[in-house]
């Protein structure tokens, strides 16, 4: 899965400096105020983007069986940190263990709402459901219906 994902990125991707990424993301967040909620509804059409373009490099039954291991992996592989995913019946619940998101705004529901809508529109895209999310500090909780 490691080899895949990484082909797709070195196809697909673009590196940029994390502390770009802060530093950008940081200004935004200042500007945008109570409209950060935006930023976590582009991500998660670009989540769904990135899903759609994933798909010709995994096989479709592997999405069921190892979508714990896809989503740990992608984003581990995309640079958004490192996330421990859980995976129910309803719901997939991702720990954000360490992520460059974090210092870019004090409480961590604000600075992880890219990885947010990421999320959920990445694994709403695999799994063909629609989604809903839940952050309490750096858990994120998607509801799957």
């Amino acid at each position: 899965m490691t080899e895949k994902l990484n082909e797709f990125l070195k196809n697909e991707g673009v590196i940029l400096p994390k502390d770009f990424v802060v530093e950008v993301y940081s200004q935004i967040l200042k500007f945008a105020g109570g409209l950060s909620g935006l930023i976590q509804a582009g991500s998660k059409k670009a989540g769904v983007s990135a899903a759609k373009a994933l798909a010709p490099y995994i096989n479709p039954s592997e999405v069921a069986t190892n979508l714990k291991e896809i989503v740990e992996k992608f984003f581990e592989a995309a640079g958004f940190g490192d996330v421990e995913v859980d995976v129910g019946d309803n719901s997939v619940v991702l720990r954000v263990k360490d992520s460059f998101l974090l210092n870019a705004h004090k409480k961590p529901e604000t600075a992880l709402r890219p990885l947010v809508g990421a999320a959920e529109g990445f694994i709403g895209e695999v799994l063909g459901r629609k989604t809903k999310s839940k952050v309490d500090g750096t858990t994120i909780t998607i509801e799957l219906r």
